[in-house]
C-alpha cells in the first residue's frame, strides 16, 4: 500500500493500482525500435503485473503498535517477501520472461540488504533467476527491460507519493534530481518531472508517443475513525478518493 498522510487523514493507494498506471505509461513508450523487439509482448504484462503481490495485503492492511497503517516501505520483511515470492510466481504462470523480470525487481531492492531474511530472498531468486534464464536461452533483452519497467514504475510513484502540486524541494526525495534511468532513445538524458499546477506534470525529455491522462484510485480513511474502529475496520468502510493527472512533455 502506498501511505500518503495528511493531518486529518490517510490516503491509501493500493500497489496493484500503481501498477496500472505504470502499464498506461508503457503503452504509451515511444522507443520503435524496443516496441518491435523481441519480448514486448512479455514486457507489457510483467509492468502490469509487477506489484500482483501486494493484492492481498492490501486488501487487509497491517499495522503497527501503535494502530498506523504500513506502507510499502517499512511493511514487515518476512510477509512482504514472501508475498514477493507469490507474485513473482503468479507472474511467472503468464510467461516466464515476466516471472524473470518481476523477481529481479524485487531482488533489486536487496543489494544491500543485511538482515538474514533479505540475504535469504536475494539468493533464493539469484539462483531463480539463472535457472529461468537458462531455460529462456539467455535472453540479451533482459537489463533494458527492466530498466523500462523500474522507470514506469518510478514515474508511477512520483505520482502516487507526492502532494499534488509540490514546488521541488517538496518533491519526493527520490525524484528531485530527476529518474535514475537513461534511456538512448532520449540521448541518456536524464529525465526531469516537474508539477505545473495541482493535476499538470512535465516531463523532459518526454519518452512517451503523447500525454498521460490518468485517474488513480485510492481510499481516504479518516484518523479519528481510525482511533475508534481500528485502522482495518475504518479502511473497509473508507471513501474513494482519487488523484487525476496529465502527463506531457514541455
Amino acid at each position: 500500500m502506498i501511505i500518503n498522510e495528511a493531518e486529518a487523514f490517510y490516503e491509501c493507494i493500493p500497489q496493484h493500482e500503481h501498477a496500472r498506471i505504470s502499464a498506461e505509461i508503457i503503452k504509451r513508450w515511444a522507443d520503435e525500435a524496443v516496441k518491435h523487439g523481441p519480448y514486448w509482448n512479455e514486457l507489457v504484462p510483467a509492468v502490469r503485473e509487477h506489484d500482483r503481490a501486494w493484492i492481498p495485503l492490501d486488501n487487509d492492511p497491517l499495522t503497527d503498535e501503535k494502530g498506523s497503517p504500513y506502507d510499502f516501505t517499512n511493511y514487515p520483511e518476512k510477509p512482504k517477501t514472501e508475498a514477493y515470492q507469490r507474485g513473482i510466481l503468479e507472474t511467472d504462470r503468464i510467461h516466464r520472461y515476466c516471472g524473470l523480470l518481476v523477481s529481479r525487481h524485487y531482488a533489486s531492492f536487496f543489494d544491500t540488504a543485511l538482515t538474514e531474511t533479505g540475504r535469504r530472498f536475494r539468493e533464493q531468486e539469484t539462483q531463480r533467476q539463472q535457472t529461468w534464464r537458462k531455460e529462456l536461452q539467455e535472453p540479451d533483452t533482459e537489463d533494458s527491460h527492466l530498466k523500462i519497467l523500474q522507470f514506469c514504475d518510478d514515474l508511477s510513484l512520483y505520482l502516487c507519493t507526492n502532494t499534488p502540486g509540490a514546488s521541488k524541494d517538496k518533491e519526493n526525495t527520490w525524484f528531485k534530481n530527476g529518474f535514475r534511468q537513461h534511456f538512448a532513445f532520449l540521448n541518456n538524458e536524464t529525465i526531469q518531472a516537474e508539477f505545473n499546477g495541482k493535476q499538470n506534470v512535465s516531463l523532459a525529455p518526454f519518452p512517451m508517443q503523447d500525454a498521460l491522462d490518468i485517474t488513480i484510485h485510492g481510499r481516504q480513511v479518516l484518523k479519528e475513525e481510525a482511533e475508534e474502529k481500528g485502522f482495518s475496520e475504518a479502511f473497509q468502510k473508507s471513501a474513494a478518493y482519487t488523484r487525476h493527472f496529465c502527463v506531457y512533455g514541455e
